[in-house]
Protein backbone atom coordinates (compact mmCIF):
# COMPACT_ATOMS: atom_id res chain seq x y z
CA UNK A 1 0.00 0.00 0.00
CA UNK A 2 2.90 2.45 0.74
CA UNK A 3 4.71 1.91 -2.78
CA UNK A 4 1.77 2.45 -4.73
CA UNK A 5 0.85 5.71 -2.29
CA UNK A 6 4.98 6.61 -2.94
CA UNK A 7 4.32 6.15 -6.84
CA UNK A 8 1.40 8.40 -7.00
CA UNK A 9 3.24 10.93 -4.99
CA UNK A 10 6.63 10.64 -7.37
CA UNK A 11 3.96 10.94 -10.48
CA UNK A 12 2.15 14.17 -9.48
CA UNK A 13 5.67 15.71 -8.20
CA UNK A 14 7.20 14.31 -12.18
CA UNK A 15 3.81 15.75 -13.59
CA UNK A 16 3.68 19.02 -11.73
CA UNK A 17 7.33 20.11 -12.99
CA UNK A 18 6.57 18.80 -16.36
CA UNK A 19 3.71 20.91 -16.33
CA UNK A 20 5.82 23.87 -14.77
CA UNK A 21 8.02 23.25 -18.12
CA UNK A 22 5.63 23.02 -20.35
CA UNK A 23 4.09 26.65 -19.02
CA UNK A 24 7.78 28.22 -18.83
CA UNK A 25 7.98 27.06 -21.91
CA UNK A 26 4.67 28.88 -23.74
CA UNK A 27 5.55 31.51 -21.97
CA UNK A 28 9.42 32.60 -22.12
CA UNK A 29 10.59 29.70 -24.51
CA UNK A 30 12.87 26.81 -23.72
CA UNK A 31 16.04 28.88 -24.56
CA UNK A 32 15.08 30.90 -21.64
CA UNK A 33 13.82 28.58 -19.20
CA UNK A 34 16.02 27.90 -15.79
CA UNK A 35 15.69 25.03 -13.37
CA UNK A 36 14.94 27.28 -11.04
CA UNK A 37 12.01 28.82 -12.88
CA UNK A 38 10.81 25.57 -12.47
CA UNK A 39 11.43 24.80 -9.06
CA UNK A 40 9.34 28.02 -8.56
CA UNK A 41 6.89 27.29 -10.81
CA UNK A 42 6.42 23.85 -9.26
CA UNK A 43 6.58 24.81 -5.65
CA UNK A 44 9.27 21.84 -5.36
CA UNK A 45 13.24 21.59 -3.86
CA UNK A 46 15.93 21.83 -5.48
CA UNK A 47 17.23 18.42 -3.95
CA UNK A 48 13.42 17.02 -5.43
CA UNK A 49 14.22 17.82 -9.08
CA UNK A 50 17.58 16.60 -8.81
CA UNK A 51 16.53 13.69 -7.52
CA UNK A 52 14.19 13.06 -10.46
CA UNK A 53 15.80 14.46 -13.13
CA UNK A 54 20.15 15.33 -14.11
CA UNK A 55 19.27 18.49 -15.74
CA UNK A 56 16.74 20.27 -17.63
CA UNK A 57 17.18 18.88 -20.58
CA UNK A 58 16.23 15.52 -18.75
CA UNK A 59 12.91 16.78 -17.40
CA UNK A 60 12.20 18.07 -21.22
CA UNK A 61 12.87 14.35 -22.59
CA UNK A 62 10.85 12.61 -20.13
CA UNK A 63 7.90 14.47 -21.21
CA UNK A 64 8.95 13.09 -24.72
CA UNK A 65 8.10 9.15 -23.10
CA UNK A 66 4.10 10.05 -21.77
CA UNK A 67 3.88 11.78 -25.07
CA UNK A 68 4.72 8.83 -27.40
CA UNK A 69 3.30 6.44 -24.90
CA UNK A 70 0.18 8.38 -25.69
CA UNK A 71 0.89 8.38 -29.37
CA UNK A 72 1.39 5.04 -30.08
CA UNK A 73 -1.89 4.33 -27.68
CA UNK A 74 -3.34 6.76 -30.06
CA UNK A 75 -2.12 4.67 -33.42
CA UNK A 76 -3.32 1.62 -32.56
CA UNK A 77 -0.03 -0.76 -32.85
CA UNK A 78 1.63 -1.10 -35.80
CA UNK A 79 3.00 2.00 -38.33
CA UNK A 80 4.22 -0.51 -40.88
CA UNK A 81 0.50 -1.07 -41.55
CA UNK A 82 -0.66 3.06 -41.76
CA UNK A 83 0.30 5.40 -44.98
CA UNK A 84 2.26 8.29 -44.71
CA UNK A 85 -1.37 10.67 -44.89
CA UNK A 86 -3.10 8.00 -42.32
CA UNK A 87 0.02 8.82 -39.83
CA UNK A 88 0.31 12.83 -40.58
CA UNK A 89 -3.86 12.39 -39.77
CA UNK A 90 -3.30 10.78 -36.18
CA UNK A 91 -0.27 13.07 -35.64
CA UNK A 92 -2.44 16.08 -36.40
CA UNK A 93 -5.41 14.56 -34.47
CA UNK A 94 -2.82 13.96 -31.27
CA UNK A 95 -1.76 17.60 -31.74
CA UNK A 96 -5.46 19.00 -31.29
CA UNK A 97 -6.13 17.18 -28.24
CA UNK A 98 -3.01 18.40 -26.81
CA UNK A 99 -2.40 21.45 -27.94
CA UNK A 100 -0.83 22.92 -25.10
CA UNK A 101 1.74 20.25 -25.50
CA UNK A 102 2.58 20.85 -28.86
CA UNK A 103 2.00 24.61 -28.99
CA UNK A 104 5.59 23.95 -26.30
CA UNK A 105 7.14 21.55 -28.50
CA UNK A 106 6.93 22.86 -32.32
CA UNK A 107 5.86 26.42 -31.77
CA UNK A 108 7.21 29.23 -31.61
CA UNK A 109 8.47 29.07 -28.40
CA UNK A 110 9.75 25.97 -29.00
CA UNK A 111 13.48 24.99 -28.85
CA UNK A 112 15.66 23.25 -31.15
CA UNK A 113 16.22 20.38 -29.01
CA UNK A 114 12.35 19.70 -29.66
CA UNK A 115 12.05 20.14 -33.13
CA UNK A 116 14.87 17.64 -33.35
CA UNK A 117 13.03 14.86 -30.93
CA UNK A 118 9.92 14.93 -32.76
CA UNK A 119 11.26 15.14 -36.62
CA UNK A 120 14.01 11.64 -35.28
CA UNK A 121 10.50 9.80 -33.58
CA UNK A 122 8.12 11.37 -36.60
CA UNK A 123 10.82 10.01 -39.12
CA UNK A 124 11.20 6.54 -36.93
CA UNK A 125 7.04 6.06 -37.91
CA UNK A 126 7.48 7.30 -41.78
CA UNK A 127 10.07 4.96 -42.73
CA UNK A 128 8.40 2.34 -41.49
CA UNK A 129 5.01 3.42 -43.73
CA UNK A 130 7.35 3.88 -46.46
CA UNK A 131 9.97 0.37 -45.86
CA UNK A 132 7.62 -1.58 -47.25
CA UNK A 133 6.66 -0.01 -50.83
CA UNK A 134 10.32 1.63 -51.83
CA UNK A 135 12.15 -0.49 -53.96
CA UNK A 136 16.26 -0.07 -54.14
CA UNK A 137 16.03 1.30 -57.85
CA UNK A 138 14.42 4.29 -56.75
CA UNK A 139 15.89 7.65 -58.35
CA UNK A 140 15.87 9.28 -54.80
CA UNK A 141 16.72 7.24 -51.13
CA UNK A 142 14.45 6.58 -48.83
CA UNK A 143 16.36 8.89 -45.99
CA UNK A 144 16.06 11.83 -48.17
CA UNK A 145 12.38 11.16 -49.08
CA UNK A 146 11.47 10.39 -45.19
CA UNK A 147 13.13 13.42 -44.27
CA UNK A 148 11.48 16.23 -46.89
CA UNK A 149 8.32 14.25 -45.49
CA UNK A 150 8.71 14.77 -41.91
CA UNK A 151 10.24 18.22 -42.15
CA UNK A 152 7.25 19.23 -44.50
CA UNK A 153 5.01 17.74 -41.88
CA UNK A 154 6.76 19.52 -38.94
CA UNK A 155 6.53 22.83 -40.38
CA UNK A 156 2.97 22.59 -41.40
CA UNK A 157 2.54 21.52 -37.85
CA UNK A 158 4.61 24.24 -36.58
CA UNK A 159 2.17 26.83 -38.67
CA UNK A 160 -1.23 25.16 -37.16
CA UNK A 161 -0.22 25.30 -33.71
CA UNK A 162 1.77 29.20 -33.75
CA UNK A 163 -2.40 30.00 -35.53
CA UNK A 164 -4.40 27.96 -32.61
CA UNK A 165 -5.17 25.36 -34.55
CA UNK A 166 -7.55 27.05 -36.83
CA UNK A 167 -8.16 24.29 -39.07
CA UNK A 168 -9.74 20.68 -38.34
CA UNK A 169 -7.05 18.00 -37.97
CA UNK A 170 -8.21 16.33 -40.82
CA UNK A 171 -8.37 19.60 -43.26
CA UNK A 172 -4.51 19.82 -42.20
CA UNK A 173 -3.82 16.49 -43.19
CA UNK A 174 -5.78 16.54 -46.79
CA UNK A 175 -3.40 20.12 -47.03
CA UNK A 176 -0.27 17.89 -45.99
CA UNK A 177 -1.39 15.39 -48.36
CA UNK A 178 -1.83 17.79 -51.24
CA UNK A 179 1.34 19.32 -50.85
CA UNK A 180 3.11 15.59 -50.77
CA UNK A 181 1.29 13.37 -52.57
CA UNK A 182 2.58 14.24 -56.21
CA UNK A 183 6.40 13.80 -55.23
CA UNK A 184 5.74 10.30 -53.34
CA UNK A 185 3.70 9.12 -56.09
CA UNK A 186 5.76 10.47 -59.15
CA UNK A 187 8.29 8.40 -57.67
Amino acid sequence: MRAKALDRRVQRTRKGMHDALVQLILEKGYDKVTVQDVLDRANVGRSTFYSHYKDLEDLFLSGFENLWSLFEEHLGGNSAEKSVWDLSLIIFQHAQNYGGVYKALVGKQGGRLMSAHLHKYFSVLMRASLQSQWKEQKQIPLDIVVHHLVSSLIALLTWWVDHDLQYPPERMNEIFRQLTQPAIEAM
